[in-house]
């Protein structure tokens, strides 16, 4: 052979190796959609697996029924025993819902790190509080007592049901009427009725599914650009200091485990989801929503998985988090 054909051989060579490293590089995971543009549902997972999850609670970790399904439970005590953070990040406050949940999961082979937290910190009201993994409140934020006087001077006028969450982990409602119930199947703290005081963190304003839009017009009038406004359950119309959001709450528990958003598997359902997983995404994270999230939220998540009932939340765990799965869970963003 001549030594220029071996020249332009090894030529060849280097370019076909160069070619199938940056090929390689593509598709090892670094949690933004672009980088899973290339591989299809039923995929093998072969890239860098999650060091943390951040979940929401009601619609994705618990299905419709605020139940934990079977399959969500033992990809959850996976993560318990394999010592893989599980940061709970919802807007409720830190009531009943958390102890059931640690009895549902935990059994003889494992222990929660306190009564309001799995294995990692609690991201509690939207973001508004914070407790460390041993249950000490790390965080809170509370809204301007002008903007709660105002939701419960509008709220008595126009007839609403209005709720605050107070920073002692206490509901307090302007009146008792059939949709302050609705907060025994979420299994918040009990509500109480009654003068609200103290640091409030969010209020709460209460209506059926149907009249959320017309609700959500009448909040936004009330409190205008001082304040934000984001729904997480149908019909519940939440207001929060403005700019606020769980992604705040969660920045903070990730700081408090030595990790970034980068490091995380985000699950979320809800619009209280979207600047979590926007942040998440955007820093290089697998943000994940489920089949029965909204619209708004599909559209900035990296994958979307199937619903809170059909154990999406299990099956996006396994995949990108415990690697225990090796088919792609659900539909990848192009």
């Amino acid at each position: 052979m001549r030594r220029g054909q071996r020249a332009c051989d090894g030529q060849r060579h280097y370019l076909v190796a160069a070619v199938l490293l940056a090929l390689a590089t593509r598709l090892s995971w670094s949690g933004r959609s672009e980088n899973f543009a290339a591989r299809a549902p039923g995929a093998a997972f072969s890239g860098t697996l999650a060091k943390v999850i951040v979940t929401d609670v009601d619609g994705t970790l618990m299905d419709s029924a605020h139940r934990l399904p079977s399959a969500n439970r033992k990809a959850l005590r996976s993560c318990l025993q394999k010592g893989l953070p599980v940061i709970l990040a919802t807007g409720k406050h830190c009531g009943p819902w958390v102890d059931s949940l640690i009895k549902d999961v935990i059994g003889d082979d494992l222990q929660a790190d306190s009564k309001y937290t799995l294995n990692a910190p609690g991201v509690f009201v939207q973001g508004l509080l914070v407790r460390d993994a041993s249950g000490h409140l790390v965080h809170t934020q509370a809204l301007p007592p002008e903007i709660v006087s105002r939701c419960l001077e509008g709220a008595n006028v126009q007839g609403r049901t209005v709720l605050a969450y107070t920073d002692d982990n206490r509901i307090v409602s302007n009146r008792a009427d059939s949709q302050t119930e609705r907060l025994r199947n979420l299994k918040e703290p009990a509500v109480e009725v009654g003068t609200v005081e103290g640091p409030v963190l969010k209020m709460l304003f209460l209506a059926a599914p149907e009249e959320e839009t017309s609700l959500r017009q009448e909040v936004s009038s009330l409190v205008g650009q001082e304040a934000s406004i984001t729904v997480a359950i149908p019909g519940m119309v939440e207001v929060l200091p403005r700019g606020a959001s769980k992604a705040d709450g969660v920045k903070v528990a990730l700081g408090l485990l030595g990790l970034s958003a980068r490091d995380a598997l985000a699950l979320g359902d809800g619009e209280n989801d979207l600047e979590l997983l926007q942040l998440v995404r955007s820093s290089g994270g697998m943000a994940v929503a489920v089949g029965n999230a909204r619209p708004a939220l599909k559209e900035v998540a990296s994958a979307t998985v199937a619903s809170c009932d059909e154990a999406g939340w299990a099956a996006a765990v396994e995949y990108w988090a415990l690697g225990s799965s090796s088919v792609c869970p659900g539909a990848l963003a192009s």
